[in-house]
């Protein structure tokens, strides 16, 4: 059972991760083919070569030993433009021979396309399964805590609150936790009678953001799956991708400041428990657990630090300010501080994992 637990896991590992990175490192793939950079290898996987083939283009396409990513490797990319020596930085084809702005477009599509991957995995299953929304109807009120104080009670239905109309309880939370301490003017139906109550949030300190926020005292009713047209759906999938940006951020943060609960940290390890897990609660889940995965992943490249497509976004961000890449020698300088830094920050979360 334990044995087939594991293999579970590393199944759907495997099934989730491997299309996201073919479609971080093909987003890179297609920008350079279009600036006209030759391409010379396309890896999923890093270490020895486990199968592959050469296509009309003489690129190498292929799979690695270890499947804990993949690359792409253009010609002339690892040479500093300063170095003329090397006659192959001079050739047309050659990555860094392309202007700054097909640079800047090579390395930022692999995390462009995860984002977008992201979004229309989130809109193709609301528009062909539906949304579990909340309604704005509150299902309890807590004692002795404003909205009790302010006349709110349970199965009221909030209209608006401060002239803005609200759709479902998230948007409730939204605007109350964005409003500590401010007076807001929520508009009730009530037995089919409109009331206009004034409501004082108080401030609650939330260590998840590390800010203040409001606080009323109400609770939702449970969510219900509802139908949506496929621009509802569009439309939802691109709130829903803004939000988990927002939450990877402040998640992100926390990491970077270890204030966080190591409950809450997950890495190759959980996201493969939580891969196998999928695979059991069907393809909705799998979908759904892709699309947070490929956002994630595109977040994660544009983070500025070196040897990732962010940190090279910095680097050319450098040279299109001063005029002048980086010298080269700084360049590998940063790039080795960034694998180290990396290889910490994977120590890190895979203890987490671990318990430790």
């Amino acid at each position: 059972m334990f044995e087939s637990s594991i293999f579970l896991s590393f199944v759907g590992f495997f099934l989730v991760l491997t299309p996201l990175v073919f479609v971080h490192e093909f987003g890179h793939y297609y920008a350079a083919i279009k600036s006209g950079v030759k391409v010379e290898t396309f890896s999923i996987g890093f270490g020895p070569e486990l199968l592959g083939f050469n296509d009309n283009k003489n690129t190498r396409w292929k799979f690695s030993l270890i499947p804990l990513g993949g690359y792409v490797k253009m010609k002339g990319e690892l040479i500093n433009l300063n170095d003329n020596s090397n006659e192959n930085s001079l050739e047309k084809d050659s990555f860094l021979k392309a202007s700054l702005f097909s640079r800047f477009l090579i390395v930022g599509s692999g995390p462009l396309a995860n984002l977008i991957l992201g979004l229309l995995l989130i809109t193709s299953l609301y528009a062909l399964n539906g949304r579990y929304i909340s309604s704005t109807v509150i299902n309890s009120v807590i004692d002795s805590r404003p909205a009790q104080l302010a006349g709110i009670l349970p199965n009221d239905k909030v209209i608006s609150i401060d002239g803005k109309l609200v759709k479902n309880f998230q948007e409730i939370k939204e605007i109350v936790e964005s409003k500590p301490k401010v007076s807001l003017s929520f508009k009730i139906l009530r037995d089919n009678n409109v009331l206009n109550l004034n409501v004082l949030p108080i401030d609650f300190f939330d260590e998840r953001s590390n800010k203040l926020v409001g606080r009323i005292g109400i609770t939702a009713k449970p969510m219900v799956l509802s139908k949506l047209s496929f621009f509802e759906a569009f439309k939802a999938g691109i709130y829903d991708t803004y939000k988990l940006t927002t939450d990877w951020l402040i998640g992100f943060k926390s990491i970077l400041t270890l204030n966080i609960d190591k409950k809450d940290v997950v890495g190759p390890i959980g996201i493969a428990k939580i891969s196998g897990s999928s695979l059991d609660q069907g393809l909705f889940s799998i979908i759904f657990l892709m699309a947070i995965l490929s956002i994630n992943l595109g977040l994660i490249n544009l983070l500025p630090i070196p040897a990732l497509d962010g940190g090279y976004i910095l680097l050319y961000a450098y040279e299109l300010i001063f005029k002048k890449p980086l010298p080269s020698k700084i360049q590998t300088l940063l790039l080795k501080f960034g694998f180290i830094f990396l290889l910490m920050l994977m120590f890190l979360v895979t203890a987490f994992d671990l318990g430790f």
